[in-house]
């Protein structure tokens, strides 16, 4: 759900939002058949997701390089999600309803802004520290790049999800997930664009937090770990560390809990939750900073 409101920046923000998927800018092996027939509706896109950008560029290009997109495209990283209220005056009649729990869902008011985060390419490396990786393996996923640059773009600009691997794996085509075309990535490394030099990116479970750092609402971002867990949940989740404890040997109650984590985050990665009837649409928030 939504976690914050910024009423002096006029701005509500979200940990995720539903988009409808524009099959329109998809090759058409994506766009038509099976996989047309494959479209449910609405995909949930979530912080921290990894996705295609469409972006524009005066650059002539030849359309097989936009493959399986028909529009220009690069990965990023989805940091922050927000929408920009046209006045203030919006936002307090919005923190007025929260407390009464009468705020109205899928309120549509105001564009839906997503701050991202480059995954670069080879390509978008520069010739001289491009000359120092390995070679291109055909045989092997693409690698792309963990980065330390921002940039802020309309939610309408998504196309649709990537997965990364922190483990070199054999290449593969672009898979589909429920119609949308999503392609595989090898990612192990940083760049620094600043520091013009390649680094470890540290472990996968470890990323959104790092995207979190470069962030311009850091603020915002950091009320959303201060939210408690619901009782209910808690209460669940401790009696299921209880029994887990009680059938593990001595010197294994942490690794069963990192593999059940490890479980959860390989099902959710699986497939978008699909849901609603909008291009892009967020719920309204709970969390009021005036």
């Amino acid at each position: 759900d939504p976690f914050h409101v910024d009423v002096s920046a006029m701005k509500s923000f979200y940990e995720e939002m539903c988009i409808i998927p524009p099959f329109d800018s998809y090759d058409n092996r994506f766009s038509t058949g099976k996989s047309a027939k494959m479209r449910r509706g609405q995909w949930k896109v979530k912080l921290g997701d990894t996705v295609t950008i469409t972006y524009e560029d005066d650059a002539v290009d030849s359309s097989a390089t936009h493959f399986p997109f028909v529009v220009r495209w690069a990965p990023a990283e989805i940091i922050s999600i927000y929408r920009v209220h046209k006045t203030k005056g919006l936002c307090e009649s919005l923190c007025e309803k929260l407390p009464k729990g009468d705020t109205q869902k899928g309120n549509d008011a105001g564009e839906i802004m997503v701050e991202i985060r480059w995954l670069y390419r080879r390509d978008d490396v520069s010739e001289a520290m491009k000359k120092k990786l390995n070679p291109v393996d055909s045989n092997e996923l693409e690698e792309v790049f963990e980065t330390d640059i921002v940039e802020l773009v309309s939610a309408e600009t998504i196309l649709s999800p990537i997965r990364l691997h922190d483990v070199v794996t054999p290449s593969t085509g672009p898979s589909t997930i429920a119609g949308m075309p999503c392609i595989h990535y090898h990612c192990s490394r940083f760049w620094s664009l600043g520091r013009r030099s390649f680094g470890p990116s540290g472990p996968m479970e470890g990323r959104v937090l790092r995207g979190r750092k470069y962030s311009a609402h850091k603020a915002a971002l950091s009320k959303l770990q201060q939210i408690p867990p619901s009782p209910a949940k808690s209460t669940a989740s401790a009696k299921k560390r209880r029994k887990q404890s009680e059938k593990a040997p001595i010197g294994t109650i942490q690794s069963v809990a990192m593999r059940d984590h490890t479980q959860k985050k390989a099902k959710t990665e699986e497939q978008p939750i699909i849901l609603h009837k909008t291009r892009v649409s967020c719920s309204d928030p709970f969390h009021v900073d005036v």
